[in-house]
């Protein structure tokens, strides 16, 4: 029988955490659902009044405007502006091995000089044709 591997406490913190914010975020309340029937009601309204004219006019059909941020589409981009930026800050708590930081460096600096030389050989290749 197969299982998963097991994951440490400190895989993804931030992301476990956001996931469990949202997992154990509460239900909309029925006040809520009922705004966001209304708000479909006066959507398919417009959408009508669109079409229809578009059909009575041979002219170019006006553009139905933007519609406005809802409050529940507002509660949640500020939810999810609120686990961006603890994800980040958490992120950027996350110590690393300074031999891992040292190879990660090298690392970089070797692939650095890597596409250095693949451009000089580019170069080279244009100018000697």
């Amino acid at each position: 029988c197969l299982s998963a591997p097991p994951v440490s406490s400190s895989v993804f913190p931030a992301l476990r955490s956001a996931a469990y914010l949202t997992l154990l975020s509460p239900a909309p309340t029925s006040s809520a659902l009922i705004s966001l029937q209304v708000e479909n009601s006066q959507r398919k309204e417009r959408t009508k009044e669109f079409a229809a004219s578009i059909f009575n006019s041979r002219t170019e059909p006006p553009q139905l405007p933007d519609p406005p941020l809802t409050r529940t589409s507002a509660v949640l981009m500020e939810r999810v502006q609120h686990m961006t930026k603890s994800a980040i800050r958490r992120a950027s708590q996350i110590e690393v091995n300074p031999q891992a930081k040292r190879n990660l460096q090298e690392l970089f600096v070797n692939f650095t000089l890597i596409l250095i030389c693949l451009l000089l050989i580019y170069i080279i290749v244009l100018l000697s044709s």
